[in-house]
C-alpha cells in the first residue's frame, strides 16, 4: 500500500514559496512518483481583469504555473526515497518545459483538476510530465516540467 499526504489550502500555504494571489493550488493529495491537485478559478482573479475584455478567460501560462507549482510541492511534502531530505522551498526554480498543448479555455467558477508525474527525480533535478483536465475534457498536457532544487543546510 503506498502513502498518500492529503492537503487542504492552509497546510499548502505553509509549504509552498508562492503565496496568493499567486498560489493556484486548493487541495492536493500527494503519492510516491504522483500529486494531484484542484484550483477554483475565482472570479476575481487579478489576471482575468484584463485577458481578456468582457470575455474573461485564464492564461495558459497561468495554467502552466499551476502545474509547476504541483510539482514544488512534490518536492517539498512527497514520500520518495529519492528524497531523503526534503527540498529547501527557498531554492527550487523552474527551468524549462516542453511540450505544452492547449486543448480548450478555462473561466471563472472552473475547476483545474491536475496531475504531475515525476519521471525522474535526482538531485538537482526534477523532470516531470503533467497535464490539466476540466470536468474530465483535458484542458493543457506538458510534456516536460523540469524545476531544479537545492536543500538547507
Amino acid at each position: 500500500m503506498s502513502e498518500q499526504i492529503k492537503l487542504d489550502a492552509t497546510h499548502i500555504a505553509e509549504l509552498m514559496p508562492q503565496q496568493p494571489p499567486f498560489l493556484f493550488i486548493d487541495e492536493a493529495v500527494i503519492s510516491p512518483n504522483h500529486a494531484e491537485g484542484k484550483y477554483v478559478i475565482k472570479p476575481d482573479e487579478f489576471f482575468l481583469k484584463g485577458h481578456f475584455k468582457d470575455n474573461p478567460v485564464m492564461p495558459a501560462s497561468i495554467m502552466m504555473e499551476a502545474l509547476g507549482q504541483l510539482a514544488v510541492l512534490y518536492l517539498l511534502s512527497a514520500p520518495d526515497s529519492a528524497m531523503p531530505v526534503k527540498a529547501d522551498k527557498d531554492k527550487i526554480f523552474f527551468t524549462a518545459s516542453d511540450g505544452v498543448r492547449c486543448s480548450r479555455i478555462c473561466k471563472p467558477q472552473e475547476v483545474l483538476e491536475m496531475s504531475v508525474d515525476i519521471d525522474r527525480l535526482r538531485a538537482p533535478l526534477c523532470i516531470a510530465s503533467g497535464r490539466i483536465s476540466v470536468g474530465g475534457q483535458k484542458t493543457l498536457v506538458v510534456e516536460k516540467i523540469s524545476l531544479t532544487f537545492g536543500f538547507k543546510k
